[in-house]
């Protein structure tokens, strides 16, 4: 994920902490598999790709939030969660887990 926030991760790599202009969102791996976890890079393409046809321009102030899983096969759940104003921690509820093939458009119900 591209951003223009500062982003802090947090001991251990499964959560982060985006913050912007006094404005906060945290973002959370629900149930990582082993190793998975949270790094932040460069805004610039790959250097293992194709070459682009002209120069890419720069990013300045971009920072790239990725999630490093090893090989494998792995299923991720990723939480934004923007820090509302006036809320507390035990007004965010986490939603429930829906399988891929069973969503719906109420699923979240």
């Amino acid at each position: 994920m591209h951003t223009n926030a500062t982003v802090t991760i947090e001991t251990g790599g499964t959560s982060a902490t985006l913050t912007r202009d006094g404005k906060t969102m945290q973002v959370q791996l629900l149930n990582p598999p082993s190793g998975v976890q949270f790094s932040t890079g460069p805004a610039v393409r790959s250097t293992t790709g194709p070459a682009p046809p002209v120069p890419d321009q720069e990013n300045p102030g971009i920072t790239v939030l990725m999630i490093n899983v090893p090989a494998g096969s792995a299923t991720l759940q990723v939480l934004f969660n923007p820090q509302w104003d006036g809320m507390t921690a035990s007004d965010f509820v986490n939603p429930p887990s829906v399988a891929l093939d069973s969503w719906t458009l109420t699923s979240h119900d």
